[in-house]
């Protein structure tokens, strides 16, 4: 039964959840439950737009420093525009400083992203830096300060019925564990975590998340895995760019 305050969501997909051998972060195993509160549905919004607004007037101008860095270390154009998944599994256009190069192979393919990040890039990539231009992606209502990352359309059909609940609420920016993990987590960990936070998203959650946030920014290890782009795909048969 679902606990007080939040509400049955029924996915399409009936699907068992397969057996893990990775750290599980939440407690349920088979239906997701998305927490309904006036938090979750108006006052969240609120907040994203009041701490986006205040925080342009201080990232406008560094969104300009990073740009002339861009412009002269991978050229143009300066911004990264990609299609990814959102709430309700709508497509939007996510917008980031470009860090990589295009370089291919001898079949004309890119390569590789972990190939493609310049120096500068790794740099910029270690402080999450690049995704500034994103603040005007929630200020419009695509994403959220603390929600799942939101990651490319080719992964809708390789979830299974839980991790596609990922998807109720709107992404984010960042959706840290609740607590440090001492290793660098699994996708399975991640999609896990993700859904621990439709389940639990509260205001409290999210000042927690917030600075959960800042100390991802200056954990060495997660920083030089951002900055290399190398944590691998999800499952054997996904093969593409994970920014």
């Amino acid at each position: 039964m679902p606990a007080q305050g939040q509400t049955a969501f029924q996915t399409p997909i009936q699907a068992e959840a397969p057996a893990k051998t990775t750290y599980v972060l939440n407690p349920y195993l088979a239906g997701v439950h998305v927490r309904d509160t006036f938090y979750t549905r108006c006052g969240k919004r609120i907040l994203d737009i009041v701490i986006c607004s205040l925080g342009l007037v201080i990232a406008l101008p560094v969104m300009g420093v990073i740009a002339l860095i861009t412009l002269f270390d991978v050229g143009r154009p300066v911004l990264f525009r990609q299609t990814r998944i959102g709430k309700d599994c709508k497509p939007f256009t996510i917008i980031k400083f470009k860090n990589m190069t295009d370089e291919r192979d001898g079949n004309g393919e890119l390569l590789l992203a972990e190939y493609r990040v310049t120096k500068i890039g790794k740099k910029i990539r270690q402080t999450s830096l690049d995704e500034l231009p994103q603040l005007f992606l929630i200020l419009k209502g695509d994403m959220s300060l603390i929600g799942p990352r939101p990651l490319l359309p080719d992964y809708l059909c390789r979830y299974d019925a839980r991790q596609l609940m990922r998807h109720a609420v709107r992404p984010g920016l960042e959706c840290p564990t609740y607590a440090p993990l001492d290793h660098v987590w699994t996708w399975e960990e991640q999609f896990e975590n993700d859904v621990w936070y439709v389940e639990n998203c509260s205001l409290r959650v999210d000042i927690h998340l917030c600075f959960r946030v800042v100390q991802m920014v200056f954990d060495r290890k997660g920083s030089q895995t951002r900055a290399e782009a190398n944590r691998g795909a999800f499952r054997q048969d996904v093969f593409g760019e994970i920014r």
